[in-house]
């Protein structure tokens, strides 16, 4: 009988211990995180959003770059007192006047030049949007990654425990096993059954979540994630630095908007200089040849330059400066992000490599130990149920760090703004 249930306990062991050193599969099909992340570039209505704000920008250039619309005048001199009879008066006195305002000193070319950077901001901020979308993507594929070993790793132990439990009664009858014992067993069978029953709970909520950065149906199943156990990542924190200053697009944004201000002052200085209003008048259009024209040229002054344009200079030059203190803050805090990101990949890396190589290797030959002294009839049963507990324990804390890892990998790409090898 005791030979008998020794067996039964080795054998489930030997099955736990197989499993946990395997992949953990569900039946349904996977879910591509290369997939998800275009189908969002697709279909967020944020990132589609930012998209347009820059296709609106591209369509503001020619607008700004091109002549005000010229005003088209007909005139009628020297009508009788008291009438309308215009064709009384004479042909000299019929006009056709057309007129253009025309910007002066580079002015048009200045604004042309506004709306540009202004579109390249625009493209800085849509691909600024693209890299948050997709960074949501990820820690929510991560995240529900993470949930599904949690749901695995704590149906398998249940299994197990169960096992255990039947073994463990047969034992209680005959004696071999106290009621505290069992009792024990028994509870960790209940906590198992609720915290199962918590997680699959949560792992809606989190497939809601991918859902909405999807725009599908909040309900709609999205298969097993899959993540990788190797670690490739290499980057030193130098290159990580120059790529932060060259791809960041908050930086690019604020960069263009120092541009941007510089083009603005010279625009306000500019504003000293006259502009002129071009007018050609022709006469008799009602006769049957045309007569003798007319050109009148007319240019703005800038009379009141104490009071505005001035002031004009002035709060462009503000404005530049602000842009100018904004980069150099924005500057370094993304570089202090950066280089927060990749201390916690680091960290990481640590504590993965220490699970494979050492935890994980030493808590595998503990349960063997267990399993031996069962054999040879002087093992206990609760120092087993201990042994594969903290084995349990240290394999979810295991791909708990491969998720943090995968987590700060996707949150350093968004800091630097481009992807990295994982």
């Amino acid at each position: 009988m005791r030979s008998l249930m020794l067996r039964k306990i080795v054998t489930l062991v030997l099955v736990c211990v197989m499993f946990f050193q395997g992949s953990f599969l569900y039946g349904s099909e996977t879910a591509s995180l290369d997939t998800l992340i275009q189908e969002a570039k697709e279909k967020n209505p944020e990132i589609l959003a930012a998209k347009k704000r820059w296709e609106a920008s591209l369509a503001r250039i020619p607008q700004e770059k091109s002549l005000e619309n010229p005003s088209l005048g007909l005139t009628f001199e020297k009508i009788p007192r008291g009438t309308l009879k215009l064709d009384q008066t004479m042909p000299e006195d019929r006009m056709l006047t057309v007129s253009q305002f025309l910007p002066l000193f580079g002015k048009l070319s200045l604004k042309g030049k506004i709306a540009v950077i202004e579109s390249q901001m625009a493209a800085g901020e849509y691909k600024d949007k693209e890299l948050e979308i997709i960074n949501a993507v990820k820690n929510a594929y991560y995240d529900l990654w993470m949930n599904h070993q949690e749901i695995e790793l704590s149906e398998h132990t249940l299994h197990l425990l169960t096992a255990l439990a039947k073994v463990a009664e047969s034992r209680y009858r005959v004696n071999a096993m106290t009621q505290e014992e069992l009792l024990k067993i028994n509870l960790e069978i209940a906590g198992g059954v609720n915290a199962i029953a918590n997680l699959k709970l949560e792992q809606r909520t989190k497939q809601t979540k991918l859902n909405s950065l999807l725009v599908r149906d909040l309900e709609n199943s999205l298969g097993v994630p899959e993540l990788t156990e190797q670690i490739g990542f290499k980057d030193d924190i130098s290159s990580l630095y120059t790529s932060t200053l060259q791809n960041k697009p908050e930086l690019i944004i604020l960069s263009k908007a120092i541009e941007k201000n510089k083009n603005a002052r010279s625009l306000a200085k500019r504003s000293f200089f006259p502009d002129l209003m071009a007018s050609v008048v022709q006469r008799g259009i009602t006769s049957g040849s045309l007569g003798p024209w007319d050109l009148m040229l007319s240019f703005t002054v800038p009379f009141w330059f104490w009071t505005k344009e001035r002031y004009m200079v002035k709060e462009a030059i503000a404005n530049l400066e602000e842009a100018q203190a904004v980069y150099e803050a924005m500057k370094n805090k993304a570089l202090s992000e950066t280089k927060d990101m990749y201390t916690r990949i680091e960290i990481a890396k640590n504590k993965i490599q220490l699970y494979q190589d050492t935890q994980i290797p030493l808590l595998e030959a503990s349960i063997q130990t267990s399993m031996n002294s069962f054999r040879s009839g002087q093992g206990d049963m609760m120092i087993l149920l201990d042994s594969m507990r903290m084995f349990t324990e240290t394999q979810m804390d295991y791909y708990r760090a491969l998720a943090d890892y995968h987590m700060n990998i996707a949150d350093l790409e968004r800091a630097v703004g481009v992807e990295l090898e994982k």
